[in-house]
């Protein structure tokens, strides 16, 4: 062993090696091989493993955000479905890197005989799964430029979901035809190097049915802004606010849906979908908003949400006009430094012991002095 040399050129971590094939012939591999295996099953793991915690986490917001009464709406049924679709898909998807169709030497050797029928079967369900996620994705969509539009001509609208539904439908075909094959391939243990075309129009069309209900959501949320700013409401309130977060919960996904095609990073075709159902729940709040769609906002546990139903601030200034005229609710004014009130409103001018009581509709205001002051309607 003393009398061995090593070639000084040979790099010993791409070096190769033999192995002994199915059929009792010899072939040589490559270090290099087995190393790319393992960096790529580490990012495979990786990149499964932070959509499943980023459902989980949406889904939880999802679940407890949602008022009670909405729950029971198409859409957020259709959004949690997608959800959980996801995080069951990406669970039975990671148990693929355990099972021997990632065994080092069935991929080198192409030998998966000692694949068993439910290591097989997580493959088929799989696939199965991608297919009904997709549609409900699709639905989704669906739902939400049906809500965006319901206030445009029928005509339009009728052409709008039509073109959109029609998309839809091609997208989800593809995708039905994609995973056929792929079962069929994989009980054959064959690779899919004879369809890698229809798997690349399966891309394109999924990513062009995104685009295209992005285009119509974000034409409509610009097309709404356009329309305030000719009523002369062009202050940056609600709609602004809606129309920024409807750019970004449609146009990211449509971006992830392009990037699948980097060929340098196959790890981001699996991350286009996820990325759809996180951003779906998001998008679907703005829906929601614009079917409810209420002018006037109150003081209470929920006003941050009243906040974005479109009108707070029309309510508000109506509200503060209304309470300077309607002048005899009102029982007593007071200056923020406790002397009494020269207001010609005030029924009253000297203060009594029923002033430091606890009142019901209790009312803030700011005259025009700077001084803060109370309006009380009931005193309990």
């Amino acid at each position: 062993m003393s009398n061995v040399t090593v070639d000084p050129n040979l790099d010993r971590w791409t070096q190769n090696f033999t192995l002994i094939g199915s059929d009792g012939h010899p072939f040589e591999t490559n270090m290099g091989d087995f190393d790319f295996m393992r960096k790529w099953g580490i990012r495979l793991a990786i990149n499964w493993a932070s959509q499943i915690g980023a459902s989980i986490i949406l889904l939880l917001v999802l679940l407890l955000l949602t008022k009670r009464d909405r729950r029971k709406s198409a859409v957020f049924i259709i959004n949690a479905l997608c959800l959980v679709l996801n995080c069951t898909r990406l669970i039975v998807q990671s148990t693929w890197l355990t099972t021997d169709y990632y065994h080092p030497y069935s991929v080198v050797a192409n030998d998966y005989s000692r694949v068993t029928k439910i290591e097989y079967g997580n493959t088929v369900a799989t696939n199965c799964l991608v297919v009904v996620l997709i549609a409900c994705i699709m639905i989704s969509l669906s739902l939400q430029v049906w809500v965006v539009c319901v206030t445009i001509k029928p005509l339009h609208r009728l052409i709008i979901m039509s073109v959109t539904t029609f998309m839809a439908l091609v997208a989800i075909g593809f995708r039905f035809a994609v995973s056929v094959l792929i079962n069929i391939q994989s009980a054959k243990n064959e690779t899919m190097s004879d369809y890698i075309n229809i798997v690349n129009d399966m891309y394109i069309t999924q990513a062009v049915a995104v685009w295209l209900y992005c285009c119509v959501f974000t034409f409509k949320l610009g097309q709404a802004i356009v329309q305030r700013r000719k009523m002369r409401m062009d202050q940056f309130g609600p709609m602004q606010v809606i129309f920024i977060m409807g750019c970004q919960t449609m146009t990211i996904p449509a971006i992830f849906t392009s990037l699948q095609f980097y060929e340098e990073v196959p790890e981001l075709a699996s991350q286009g979908t996820t990325i759809i159902c996180i951003f779906l729940p998001l998008s679907a709040i703005w829906a929601g908003l614009v079917a409810n769609d209420a002018s006037v906002a109150v003081r209470g546990p929920d006003g941050h949400q009243r906040l974005l139903q479109g009108e707070f601030y029309h309510a508000s200034t109506n509200a503060s006009k209304n309470s300077e005229k309607n002048t005899i609710l009102s029982s007593s004014t007071y200056s923020s430094s406790g002397k009494e009130s020269t207001s010609p409103n005030s029924p009253r001018h000297a203060k009594n012991l029923s002033d430091d009581g606890i009142y019901v509709g209790k009312n803030w205001s700011v005259t025009e002095e700077g001084e803060a002051s109370t309006t009380h309607n009931a005193y309990v």
